[in-house]
């Protein structure tokens, strides 16, 4: 499952001209030890974004996983792409939040790179639900159109590929379009996107299901040295 979700990006990924970067093999392929779950991962960069990492877990029918974040250059004040989806089989549960993470959260900014997810949402009722934002901190590394769905198999068959599919070409396009920095300078979009990892390391849910599913040191090891790198800088 999200097999689809994966090809999409990495055809929109060599069409930047991505490379694919080598990561260890721990991380490539991982099982636990029944290999009732295993998880893959995917690390590009581009011109103009420094790293985009793509993660899927494969727990059967238990649960499927599927994870990006793209993170432009440090000379770039875009916001930072992220989706976690997740399928949980034995209860017929999709759970989806997409967004364009913005590195501040001053008014003008937001409408010039994050108000388009709206035009989005309206399109899928199902992803505009509101009730489940009060678990993200929106004054941190939210959007205030951050799309959200609790849906069911028939969102996840029809409705899930169509708005994937729109929410990162709409933000190519965005990249696009928009080349010179309005609001921030390089030191200031690098220092927030530090802080959008030592955010996220502290607040990422992963943490606990990668623990259950495959122990607190390779979890430890996979955030640290794969998903949130700029954790270990200083902001000093």
């Amino acid at each position: 499952m999200f097999d689809s979700l994966v090809d999409f990006l990495k055809t929109n990924i060599d069409e930047l001209n991505g490379k694919e970067v080598e990561i260890s093999k721990e991380f490539k392929e991982h099982h636990n030890k029944d290999s009732k779950y295993i998880i893959k991962n995917w690390l590009f960069s581009s011109p103009e974004y420094r790293k985009w990492r793509i993660t899927r877990l494969d727990g059967g029918q238990k649960i499927q996983v599927f994870n990006t974040v793209a993170y432009p250059n440090f000379d770039s004040e875009l916001p930072i792409l992220g989706a976690d989806i997740l399928w949980f089989g034995t209860s017929q549960k999709l759970l989806a939040i997409l967004d364009y993470q913005p590195l501040i959260q001053e008014n003008e900014y937001l409408k010039k790179y994050c108000s388009s997810l709206g035009i989005i949402k309206k399109k899928y009722s199902a992803f505009d639900n509101n009730e489940m934002k009060n678990i993200y901190d929106s004054k941190k590394y939210f959007s205030p159109w951050v799309i959200i769905c609790r849906g069911n198999k028939l969102n996840l068959e029809r409705d899930l590929n169509k708005i994937f599919h729109s929410f990162v070409s709409n933000y190519l396009n965005i990249s696009k379009l928009n080349s010179v920095n309005q609001f921030l300078n390089l030191e200031q979009i690098k220092i927030n996107q530090i802080k959008y990892d030592k955010y996220s390391f502290e607040k990422d849910p992963a943490d606990k299901l990668f623990k259950n599913f495959f122990g607190e040191t390779w979890t430890k090891n996979f955030i640290n040295n794969f998903l949130f790198t700029l954790n270990k800088n200083n902001l000093d």
